[in-house]
């Protein structure tokens, strides 16, 4: 997932324009000036930076030069973002001389936006593109779309894991498995389908005829009882996604719709029990726009801190002591006070790109409230879930250790809890950062994230 630095001044722009990103599966930091932004940088690594020149600290040409030489990489590519109050032309030409590689005015269409990271992200170095639709795939989806008879299914799939994939083993390994992956839907659709590769692991197929056909083809490319393979120095079970909208007689959704409904769709699909399959209805449209309420909510939540902790005791059966505490994360809508279920909030989260910093701050409340009770001569050990993403990441021993040196708590006193399912699929990334905790004194627990069982 590529990563991107938002440095701007005014927060609601920079909410709006960072949820609108996380949605379309970019990785964002957001900063409110320049100092943030370059220690952002130094920090997190990001790829590509958009930089308000309204923002506060420094000129335009001296961000992108020291973003650039603070850049891991020696690389950064920068959008500058242009106060609505200067003339459009003369302030692109400026920018563009500055040192920017883009430039767009604000307000901006989103959609506007998402191409212009979009095309930043294809000139990132060796980079796997988060997706690579533009124009001329869309204008070849809609002319195929046109001589096809109806009915006719849209069908998007996903690649499940792919960003483990790429993370463990390379990007050229990923490709090299997206080829082998898309030769495989095309022996299975019929002569007169159609496929689009979208991204590494993710493709759009036309399909003439009726519903049974997603899941025939989900079940060949990798539904539940599939065997492992052997994907570089990695056994991973490869297992699909599928979104699918059908287009029947007399309907005439733009290809920008249609394509949204799909990837709705295959949203809740990703999210749901195997086999992962979703059929676009009326609902899924209610639901998203629900969701991205709920993602804008939950941004402010998190900087509010505005999410709690309740912590559910563990009891020895033969003594009946508590013997230790699984914290777990609870939230409330600031308009109706409704608690919103775990596995929602988590699923949300995850889609705003939101989880890592919710799982970051569950962290440091857990061994708060562990320090605590230690303070007050009750040494409850506390278990805190991990998710595959944090470990994704790579800097998750340091995260902890920091969080324990913060609370002068004892590492005996906690205990990570992982999912069965990302031991399996992300073993070699997972396991040695698992081992450095267990070094620290960190307690290791096999468990199934994010299921809201409390």
């Amino acid at each position: 997932m590529t990563r991107v630095l938002l440095v701007e001044s005014e927060p609601a722009t920079r909410d709006r324009l960072a949820l609108a990103l996380r949605k379309a599966r970019f990785e964002v930091r957001s900063a409110s000036d320049a100092e943030n932004g370059l220690k952002c940088v130094a920090e997190e690594h990001p790829e590509i930076a958009l930089f308000g020149t309204c923002a506060v600290g420094m000129s335009l040409a001296e961000f992108c030069g020291a973003a650039r030489a603070a850049a891991a990489s020696g690389h950064m590519q920068v959008i500058a973002l242009l106060s609505s109050d200067v003339t459009a032309a003369t302030a692109i030409r400026a920018a563009l001389l500055a040192g920017a590689d883009d430039a767009l005015p604000l307000p901006t269409d989103q959609l506007v936006l998402i191409e212009a990271v979009r095309a930043q992200e294809r000139r990132i170095p060796g980079s796997v593109p988060t997706t690579i639709t533009g124009a001329s795939v869309h204008e070849a989806i809609e002319s195929a779309l046109v001589s096809m008879p109806r009915p006719v299914l849209v069908v998007t799939l996903e690649l499940e894991d792919a960003g483990a994939i790429a993370s463990i083993e390379g990007c050229e390994i990923l490709r090299a498995l997206d080829e082998v992956w898309r030769a495989r839907i095309r022996a299975l659709i019929p002569e007169q389908a159609f496929l689009f590769a979208k991204a590494p692991g993710e493709a759009i197929a036309l399909l003439p005829g009726s519903t049974p056909q997603p899941r025939t083809l989900l079940a060949a490319l990798g539904g539940t009882g599939q065997p492992a393979e052997r994907i570089g120095t990695i056994d991973m079970r490869i297992r699909a996604a599928l979104g699918v909208v059908e287009l029947t007689a007399g309907e005439t959704p733009s290809i920008e719709q249609t394509l949204a409904r799909s990837e709705q769709a295959l949203r809740l699909a990703r999210h749901g029990p195997q086999p992962r399959i979703n059929f676009y209805d009326a609902a899924d449209a209610t639901r998203a726009l629900n969701d991205l309420q709920l993602a804008t909510m939950l941004q402010h939540a998190l900087e509010d801190g505005k999410f709690r902790l309740v912590y559910q005791p563990k009891v020895s059966i033969a003594t009946g002591a508590t013997v230790g505490a699984e914290a777990l994360i609870r939230w409330k809508l600031p308009t109706t006070g409704e608690s919103i279920a775990p596995t929602r909030l988590l699923a949300i989260a995850e889609d705003a790109g939101l989880l890592d910093e919710i799982g970051g701050w569950a962290l440091r409340e857990a061994c708060r409230q562990c320090s605590a009770w230690s303070l007050a001569g009750m040494d409850i050990p506390v278990s805190v879930n991990l998710a595959a993403s944090q470990f994704r990441r790579g800097d998750l021993v340091d995260a902890v250790r920091l969080a324990l040196s913060e609370t002068a708590l004892p590492g005996r006193l906690l205990t990570v809890e992982v999912q069965e399912g990302v031991l399996v699929q992300e073993g070699p990334l997972v396991r040695p950062q698992l081992e450095a905790l267990r070094i620290n004194g960190v307690r290791i627990s096999v468990d199934d994230f994010g299921t809201g069982v409390a």
